[in-house]
């Protein structure tokens, strides 16, 4: 911007009506002890809201309990705000300022938060009544951006702030001024006396809400003597709506993504083609990295692939060897990157949070780009997505560029983290290795009982063979469901076997020590078996006779009625029918026949 002068008609600033000079400010009402009393509020507050900002540095992985984190901050300053109604606060290279006192000072870094908005501009910051959790989260959130990665490559405190839209926080900017011909420090003395009145304005008896109003030259010119002239921020008329505004911002993102950056990269592979000095080289290889940065912040990974096919194209070409050597460098460096943790992490981001997958081919082939150096990184950043299809989109790849790599995946298999594991298994499943079936075997031991369930279904509806083994082991497992499991799923083996497993379990004398449901369950696997021992054995429980225990019998051949009537099948419905034909002597067991025999009907009419 050039430091041409201007003879501004208004200064563009946060308000609303026009400023009152004989208003008196809120400090001159107060005495000291009234004031001392507010400063150290503040002080409190920031020494929460600090350790607020560190809680969630540390745990940022824990966005769920992000707001928990910030309550006591906000309950603090909300406490204030209820009581007078605004707080405003200057902005100074080191700290903030309360009524002139420091209410937190450290030293000039990316930690110094008043540091970040004093360098871009900011000079007062305004918290308003009405301030809700989500507001001063999302306030927290920019303080702790980090200009240095990726996804901020192109912002600053300003634009983050005015793109987060604060109902209930204001700010204001002093971009840059040009006074006359003085000195950088006299022009910086007479920038601090337009911050100071507003300062002071903003904390005066004012009903004024202070949302894009302007204050005139006149306004200011009985408190700021000898400022001349002021230069940016200069603006007539309305200001921009947020339709306005949203259009405006649509067109320049447009202008980068679909037009700038493409004919960038083809400027740069132009000049590969030309005579390059080492300097130049390199300086292209650090150029062709940041056009990588910038396409993945607008999420095009078609144009990152159309690049990197440019690239190899290049090399085909016949062009000096130092410059085939330099584009073999540029192309290793560029794929290098591509798999560098930090932006799988954003590839990741992408994926897990975008309403739908745009062009789920171009991410997969940007993917497919990489190395076996990316496997670590990706399974990082897989651990915390959430989004099936999105981690089935990593998972391909990762069955790919991992096919010599069944160990990396085989120790996850272990992971308390349930997505984890049944990701793992599907890479595995992908590769498909001779011994598969022993890699899956191993979660039968896992201590999530989900992933042991899923497993042993897994293996029990492959109907191999080579699975049978695991199945009948499952029988005898501490959990009732995987032993129930396991008793539906010997059927899908070799029948006649799967009924003499089961008559052997069913007649032992500690099965009626289990539980009513577990017994009920092997029943019902029992039934499906369909064999003529299975249903010689139904016929023998249901027709047995006692003189003693009888209301005991009675309850054992409910038991062994529920079990035909879960299994749903004709040949249980059948022998139910005949045994109510023959005559079953207890009424209880004739009622439970009959509304099996109810249910197996419907059941197997689909009514």
């Amino acid at each position: 911007m050039s430091q041409q002068k201007v003879d501004p008609r208004s200064v563009y600033v946060t308000g609303t009506t026009r400023l009152d000079k004989s208003q008196k400010t809120v400090v001159e009402q107060m005495n000291d002890a009234e004031v001392a009393k507010r400063v150290e509020e503040m002080k409190t507050f920031f020494d929460q809201f600090l350790r607020s900002l560190k809680n969630i540095s540390i745990y940022r992985h824990n966005v769920s309990h992000f707001a928990e984190y910030m309550e006591r901050a906000y309950k603090l300053l909300a406490a204030m705000l209820a009581r007078y109604e605004t707080v405003a606060i200057k902005v100074e290279q080191l700290g903030f300022k309360y009524f002139d006192e420091m209410i937190y000072q450290e030293d000039a870094s990316e930690q110094n938060i008043a540091h970040k908005f004093y360098r871009d501009g900011v000079r007062i910051l305004i918290f308003r009544n009405g301030l809700d959790p989500e507001q001063l989260l999302n306030f927290a959130m920019i303080c702790l951006a980090n200009f240095h990665q990726a996804e901020y490559m192109f912002e600053d405190m300003v634009s983050l702030m005015w793109k987060a839209e604060f109902p209930n926080i204001e700010y204001v900017v002093v971009e840059t001024f040009a006074m006359g011909t003085e000195t950088q420090e006299e022009a910086k003395a007479e920038i601090d006396k337009i911050v100071n009145y507003l300062y002071q304005q903003l904390t005066s008896q004012t009903e004024d809400r202070f949302q894009f109003a302007r204050i005139s030259l006149e306004d200011l010119e009985i408190e700021l003597d000898d400022v001349e002239q002021a230069k940016g921020l200069v603006i007539k008329g309305s200001p921009a709506g947020p339709e306005v505004k949203a259009r405006i911002l649509q067109q320049l993102e447009e202008e980068d993504a679909v037009r700038a950056l493409p004919k960038l990269v083809v400027i740069m592979l132009k000049l590969l083609e030309e005579d390059l000095d080492q300097d130049l080289g390199q300086a292209l290889e650090d150029v062709f990295i940041q056009i990588l940065d910038s396409f993945l912040m607008h999420e095009d990974f078609r144009g990152i692939n159309q690049m990197l096919r440019k690239i190899r194209n290049l090399s085909r070409k016949r062009l000096d060897p130092a410059n085939l050597a330099r584009i073999e460098q540029i192309e290793h460096s560029f794929t290098t990157r591509m798999g560098e943790a930090e932006r799988l992490g954003r590839l990741a981001d992408i994926l897990d949070t975008t309403a739908e997958i745009k062009e789920p081919q171009e991410v997969y082939r940007y993917l497919l780009h990489l190395d076996e150096q990316a496997i670590l990184p990706l399974l990082q950043a897989l651990e915390r997505m959430e989004r099936l299809e999105a981690r089935r989109l990593i998972c391909d790849a990762l069955a790919v560029l991992g096919r010599d790599q069944l160990d990396v995946f085989s120790r996850r298999l272990q992971s308390e983290k349930a997505n984890l594991v049944r990701d793992m298994v599907y890479v595995i499943d992908k590769i498909d290795p001779p011994d598969k079936l022993k890699y899956i075997a191993k979660l039968l031991e896992h201590p999530n009982l989900a992933i042991r369930l899923e497993t042993l279904k897994t293996l029990g509806s492959s109907g191999e063979a080579s699975c049978q083994g695991y199945v009948l082991q499952a029988l005898a497992d501490r959990d009732p469901q995987m032993r129930i499991t396991a008793a539906r799923l010997l059927v899908n083996f070799d029948v006649a076997k799967a009924s003499r497993t089961l008559l052997t379990l069913v007649r032992d004398q500690n099965f009626i020590r289990r539980s009513d449901k577990e017994q009920a369950a092997i029943y019902a696997a029992l039934a499906l078996t369909n064999t003529p021992d299975a249903t010689h054995f139904f016929r023998e429980q249901l027709r047995s006779t006692s003189l003693l225990g009888k209301k005991k019998l009675a309850e054992h051949k409910k038991t062994v009625i529920n079990g035909l009537a879960l299994s749903g099948s004709i040949a249980a419905y059948k022998l139910l029918k005949a045994e109510l034909e023959a005559g079953l002597k207890e009424e209880e067991v004739i009622q439970s026949a009959q509304r099996a025999c109810e249910m197996l009907r419907g059941k197997l009419l689909g009514t």
